[in-house]
């Protein structure tokens, strides 16, 4: 850091991935990350996330972070956890970062076909952000299933179900609320026998469209996903998981 420099903290680091700090802090920001390698790396692909994600979007300018996403929230959520001050950056790096990108208020708008970006990436890069053992999926826990039932509901303007998977021996953790590119949309996470997690996201559709049952892979997450006229869902999880497609297809046949 800079002399005279005042300490870089995590509000710095939200601002310089959304490219939103003055030339001087830019500099300073620069400098820290040059000392800090492993949080430097994570702040270059997060950017690309954002980046990705506001250009599939279509979007002008960002919008501001819904509270439910703002680091400091999530802080409170952790508060028992005894990070140091490093390691609260990089663990809530993937939050912030993805969350700028998620949790925009999009305006609905008529969606344009486009080969060059493949379906439900929106949902990938969620699943990657808030879902396994380093993310933060969870919002509203199982134990207020009703209340996040509501939020949802309240959220994306349809009466959205929180699907029961148990017969599929997956338990139900909670969920969260989140905003897609096409407008709000949400995730409820599941946990496998073995210690996995899957997730269902929902979001509403720009364009009402409807479509059977498909399937992508984007590195180790698999994705299968549906299109039912207002509303797209995508169940992800691990490539080697056999409960993805397992619970894509359960839910996807259901009336």
């Amino acid at each position: 850091m800079m002399p005279g420099a005042r300490p870089i903290g995590d509000d710095d680091i939200q601002a310089f991935i959304d490219g939103r700090l003055p030339p001087d802090r830019q500099l300073e920001v620069e400098a820290f990350l040059a000392s800090e390698p492993a949080l430097s790396s994570r702040t270059k692909q997060f950017q690309a996330d954002a980046q990705a994600l506001r250009a599939a979007a279509q979007l002008r300018s960002p919008e501001p972070i819904p509270a439910s996403l703002r680091l400091g929230e999530v802080r409170r959520r952790r508060a028992a956890q005894n990070l140091s001050r490093h390691g609260r950056l990089a663990a809530g790096l993937g939050i912030f970062a993805l969350g700028t990108a998620l949790g925009m208020a999009l305006p609905r708008q008529a969606a344009e076909p486009s080969t060059a970006r493949p379906q439900m990436t929106d949902a990938v890069v969620a699943f990657r952000a808030f879902a396994g053992p380093a993310g933060d999926a969870i919002e509203v826990p199982a134990a207020q299933t009703a209340m996040l039932k509501r939020m949802i509901s309240d959220h994306l303007r349809q009466d959205v179900a929180i699907p029961d998977l148990s017969g599929l021996g997956l338990a139900f953790r909670g969920g969260r609320l989140l905003a897609s590119d096409e407008g709000p949309g949400g995730m409820f996470v599941y946990d496998e026998p073995a210690g996995g997690q899957i997730a269902l996201y929902v979001k509403t559709l720009a364009s009402p469209r409807k479509a059977a049952l498909a399937s992508r892979q984007d590195g180790e997450v698999a994705a299968y996903f549906w299109f039912t006229g207002e509303l797209g869902y995508a169940v992800l999880g691990s490539s080697s998981s056999p409960f993805v497609k397992r619970a894509a297809e359960h839910l996807s046949a259901a009336p």
